[in-house]
């Protein structure tokens, strides 16, 4: 067996092993590293993969062939690398590329590269493409704008929302298609390259604050509504295909998990749900706030689920046991704002009112640190692509950067003269986007 092949994930860790079949088909493996570190051991590690490559492949050499023997076959090392020694040898420089990546410095200091003006009202929510060459940008004056950020000039204004334009993403990774979702009560889909407007999707009743594409594929999309629905669209036609209708009040976030398989919606009921895709249907509603969700995400691997409360706590939730939360994050002495997983879903970031923002490491659970100097409150938080900063915005103007395991604040990102409200990193962790109610967007190299 030979790959034909090799594609790397450098954030978190991991690859996919492409190779064809005999009868012409091609296939895809993905292989999620997430454990590993500088001082992981290449080889063994290599031969791990390179084992599960070839069981599976046995397996579909001899479908019908039943063994009650359900042990996996120990081979030595030297059996493995020549049984394909330039798929060894392939992974072998696959893995030592993403370890190399782990052993570069992390950027701790960032400068301000431009500040774009070209909204006319307070920016709502903005994002970086994966190249980290452009962003969109969300505002209360009904557009959205496509920046290139490294030559600082606007590429295209998608105009024809008739409200607010509050939520704006790319269909990750390809990032040729961009959904906006908007208080008008409808969501469009736009080509990215030339910023048409490609389908507009109706059916709610209110404003639409959250829109995204199918991981997997850009076909379909989730969209979450003050209308206290979810509904989940053909990307190309625009015809409703499933009515998530289960909570009792608005609903301000859908998020599909890794696969695709999964939504995850986040609600002012006090809950979160859990939809299947395949069956149509709520498989769990996870209780447990006493008010209102502010925001609930996915850990990368998806078997976790974070919630965060204006009852002033954060829940972890375990897609093996969902009756009960698995940790409870009370800490706070105010509503907790949001929540977010590091990119290997190893910490949860949490920030609130009370000014400050808290990592918490999850196996074993317990705080890592506090993040204290923001003078009001933190109402985003988002970490590095490698997990070691964590990147804090703050109705005090400012945005902020701290060390992971300290707490030290790193850096004071400053110049807005507004409340600072969305923020993020560049999927190299190169550069920042901050957003501001003072109607500019600044990015930082």
């Amino acid at each position: 067996m030979s790959a034909n092949k090799i594609f790397l994930r450098y954030y978190p860790p991991g690859l996919a092993l492409n190779y064809r079949s005999a009868d012409g088909s091609e296939r895809l493996r993905h292989f999620d590293l997430l454990d590993l570190n500088a001082k992981s051991n290449v080889e063994a590690l290599a031969d791990s993969i390179l084992l599960q490559e070839l069981q599976a492949a046995e397996s579909e050499h001899n479908p019908g062939d039943a063994s009650d023997d359900k042990s996996t076959p120990c081979l030595p090392s030297n059996f493995i690398a020549s049984s394909s020694q330039n798929t060894f040898s392939a992974l072998k420089q696959a893995i030592n590329k993403l370890q190399s990546k782990l052993r570069e410095p992390v950027k701790k200091k960032f400068y301000l590269h431009k500040c774009y003006n070209s909204h006319i009202l307070p920016l709502t929510n903005v994002c970086f493409d994966r190249s980290g060459e452009h962003c969109l940008t969300g505002s209360y004056d009904r557009t959205c704008h496509v920046i290139n950020t490294s030559d600082a000039e606007v590429q295209h204004i998608l105009t024809g929302h008739d409200n607010v334009v509050f939520s704006v993403a790319y269909n990750t990774p390809r990032c040729d298609k961009i959904v906006t979702g908007s208080f008008d009560g409808t969501a469009k889909i736009w080509s990215a390259s030339s910023g048409q407007c490609l389908s507009t999707m109706y059916g709610h009743a209110a404003e639409v604050v959250a829109a995204e594409f199918h991981p997997l594929h850009d076909q379909t999309v989730a969209t979450a509504s003050i209308d206290g629905k979810a509904r989940i669209f053909d990307a190309e036609t625009a015809q409703e295909l499933q009515l998530l209708a289960h909570h009792g009040a608005e609903v301000i976030v859908a998020r599909y998990s890794r696969d695709g398989q999964l939504v995850l919606t986040g609600s002012f009921d006090h809950s979160a749900g859990i939809w299947d895709v395949r069956t149509k249907s709520c498989c769990h509603q996870l209780r447990g706030h006493s008010a209102e969700l502010s925001n609930c995400v996915w850990s990368f691997g998806g078997s976790l689920i974070a919630t965060g409360s204006l009852d002033r706590t954060a829940r972890i939730w375990d897609m093996r046991r969902l009756d009960q939360e698995l940790h409870l994050v009370s800490n706070h002495s105010d509503e907790v704002l949001d929540v977010s997983f590091d990119a290997a879903g190893k910490l949860l970031g949490t920030c609130s009112s009370d000014c400050t923002a808290r990592v918490w490491s999850l196996e074993p659970f317990e705080m890592l640190s506090l993040m204290a100097g923001h003078s009001d409150e933190v109402n985003k938080v988002c970490f590095s692509p490698s997990g070691c900063m964590l990147l804090t915005a703050s109705a005090d103007n400012t945005a902020r950067l701290w060390l992971t395991e300290t707490g030290q604040c790193s850096q004071v990102l400053s110049g807005h003269e507004s409340e600072v409200f969305s923020c993020a990193y560049s999927y190299a962790g190169d550069a920042i986007l901050t957003a501001s109610k003072d109607n500019t967007c600044r990015v930082w190299r």
